[in-house]
């Protein structure tokens, strides 16, 4: 072989795998911004709103209990049974703010399962979606003056669904961080798709 063929087949050897190793980067480029984009909404659309939502209703019903009863629990066995007078509160506050902000994460879970980073929907979503229901029923009873029972027929669950929702989003920050930390996206296009502005 000449030195003249050698030399194109080698230009030619280095322009072939200079190619593929350009499709193979694009390739995994191309994944890690599909993977991005699936975080990102996942904490835009769903877990992001949920663990607010859900931490600000928390606060709030601790510090009305907290006010009212001076106690972690409105309905603590412990104490005596709430006055007519702090039931009537209680009921305010259950339809103004307390569920409100559950009706709204109820919504989030409703509509954006197909975010969820379960494979099966996770038992305490299930657990707090049927104690919403359940206190639409019971707020239905309060419309008709009919104050007999001030609680839903299933129990909040609280601690498990706090505790999922907190680390659920951790867990999608982590992963956002990692996939903008391996993406090659410029500085502006990584904010943009973060959904920052």
């Amino acid at each position: 072989m000449t030195p003249a063929v050698i030399a194109a087949v080698a230009a030619l050897l280095v322009g072939v795998v200079g190619a593929l190793l350009s499709y193979a980067n694009a390739r995994r480029l191309s994944r890690t911004e599909a993977q991005l984009a699936r975080v990102n909404a996942q904490l835009s659309e769903l877990y992001g709103p949920m663990h607010a939502t859900l931490e600000a209703t928390r606060i709030a019903y601790e510090k009305f209990v907290q006010s009212s009863r001076g106690s972690p629990n409105f309905f603590n066995p412990r104490l005596p049974k709430p006055t007519d007078e702090e039931l009537e509160l209680w009921r305010t506050w259950v339809t103004t703010v307390l569920q409100p902000g559950n009706k709204r994460t109820y919504e989030l879970i409703v509509n954006k399962a197909h975010l969820l980073i379960d494979d099966e929907m996770p038992q305490c979503l299930l657990t707090f979606c049927a104690h919403v229901a359940g206190f639409d029923v019971t707020i239905r009873r309060w419309e008709a003056e009919d104050y007999s029972s001030h609680l839903s027929v299933v129990s909040h669950p609280r601690d498990e669904l706090n505790s999922y929702a907190r680390n659920s989003f951790r867990q999608l920050k982590r992963t956002q961080a990692h996939l903008l930390a391996q993406s090659k996206i410029e500085p502006s296009t990584r904010t943009k798709q973060a959904g920052i502005k």
